[in-house]
């Protein structure tokens, strides 16, 4: 098969496959993008332009990490699955606008979750300049991934992260919304979030249940954020407020403000009623929760 040919195409897919005996592995979450438009779609949400640099997570065969090279980017991505170093060392291409690959990508065999970015980015990315981060997430693993991001040492200009719809429908929800919860929450209080574009079960092998949805967050500028002074015991507050989301916020919140006055009290300064369930909340009714409720020790 011609390496003129994008990875990302069906058929070069489906040779690589067929290539290397491979199989999707369910517990990893893989599946791979096979629909162009997608994914010059993620490199365009991106905002890629010559030069960038950019932290790719699971860059399985290559397809994206292939469009991303060819938009300029020096990539540098994570991965967990060693059956594939062999494949993106094989069906990359060896130079990318007549640069060798080496001097533009390089392969981190190691869970996102356990990066050190100033070790592992030391020497191949100039850290005091701006780094995007592009990934096809795993469905069960997006979450946690976000939170990392988000709590990391990292200074990123914008996260482009292709996850499962639902997922990014909980990111973007609004106050008393089905889909405002703990992590919309977490995520907008540090950072805008903006949907780009859905990408069908259709366009990946194997064919997952559900759509895609690709999602850009960037980083709130430090004037427009809401000042949280312990974001850590926010988000714990956060989440205890949702314990049982059917609950008023007033039953939720008695394990954390037991004194049924100074609870009925917090709830009436916030301007709503005791009856209000806390998805109907505001961020700022949040930190004023946060403020008023004892840090854990």
């Amino acid at each position: 098969m011609s390496n003129e040919i994008p990875i990302g195409s069906p058929i070069r897919t489906q040779a690589i496959i067929n290539r290397y005996f491979m199989r999707a592995k369910k517990n990893l979450g893989q599946n791979f993008l096979v629909d162009m438009a997608a994914l010059q779609g993620i490199v365009k949400a991106a905002a890629i332009q010559p030069g960038d640099q950019v932290i790719e997570i699971g860059p399985g065969i290559g397809s994206l990490t292939e469009q991303l090279l060819i938009a300029g980017a020096k990539v540098f991505a994570y991965e967990v699955d060693e059956n594939l170093k062999e494949i993106l060392h094989n069906e990359l291409p060896a130079k990318v606008n007549g640069q060798p690959l080496d001097q533009l990508f390089k392969l981190k065999m190691k869970d996102i979750l356990k990066a050190d970015f100033t070790e592992d980015l030391a020497g191949f990315f100039d850290l005091a300049k701006p780094i995007k981060v592009v990934a096809n997430l795993p469905y069960y693993i997006t979450t946690p991934i976000i939170f990392f991001l988000n709590n990391s040492s990292l200074q990123f200009s914008n996260l482009t992260l292709m996850m499962q719809k639902e997922v990014a429908e909980r990111l973007s929800a609004h106050a008393g919304t089905k889909d405002y919860g703990p992590l919309t929450i977490a995520v907008q209080a540090e950072m805008s979030v903006k949907s780009f574009l859905t990408v069908k079960s259709s366009s990946f092998i194997p064919r997952p249940k559900v759509d895609s949805s690709v999602v850009v967050l960037k980083p709130l500028p430090e004037e427009s954020k809401i000042k949280i002074a312990n974001p850590a015991h926010f988000n714990w507050v956060v989440k205890m407020c949702f314990a049982q989301r059917r609950k008023t916020l007033n039953n939720n919140l008695k394990t954390l403000l037991p004194d049924s006055t100074k609870r009925l009290r917090l709830i009436s300064s916030l301007g709503v009623d005791e009856r209000v369930r806390p998805e109907q909340l505001t961020l700022k009714q949040f930190v004023e929760i946060a403020r008023n409720v004892p840090v854990k020790k």
